[in-house]
């Protein structure tokens, strides 16, 4: 039976490398023609197997994903997405408004500079020290936060 198939004689020579570039070129595509998720890659413009350098509070930050009322409630976790003062609970609200995160606060962002607020933070190592210890607060003392346990 195998006498009879005649196989591409494709030289493996460079094979691991042509497919690690073809799965590259795949993923970049997805990454700038994506529907969710817009806020990573505008920070990240390049789909690439090097780390960008962020710890686990960073990523979940500039994603949304995580501890946030805004995230739990898309998933149908909590009954809303209201922080207890009232207002939205994600993390541009945590950071910027919200009474129970005051000591970690930073400068409200104009919206049209949200995107280069959030560079900045990211790029400044006292800004993103702020930044962990905001969200690890956010993590630590959800119950506080919260207003109802669903």
């Amino acid at each position: 039976m195998w006498d009879s198939v005649q196989l591409n004689k494709m030289p493996t020579e460079g094979l691991p490398l042509r497919i690690s570039s073809a799965a590259l070129s795949i993923w970049q595509d997805n990454w700038d023609n994506g529907e969710t998720g817009r806020i990573t890659p505008d920070i990240v413009p390049r789909a690439s197997n090097k780390p960008v350098g962020w710890n686990r509070e960073e990523i979940m930050f500039v994603t949304g994903h995580g501890s946030f009322l805004s995230y739990l409630h898309r998933f149908n976790l909590r009954t809303h997405d209201s922080c207890s003062c009232g207002e939205n609970g994600d993390p541009i609200h945590y950071a910027t408004k919200c009474r129970f995160t005051l000591s970690w606060h930073f400068q409200t962002p104009i919206v049209s500079l949200k995107l280069q607020w959030l560079k900045n933070i990211l790029t400044n190592n006292l800004s993103r020290t702020r930044l962990r210890l905001l969200m690890r607060f956010i993590c630590d003392e959800n119950n506080l936060i919260v207003e109802d346990n669903n």
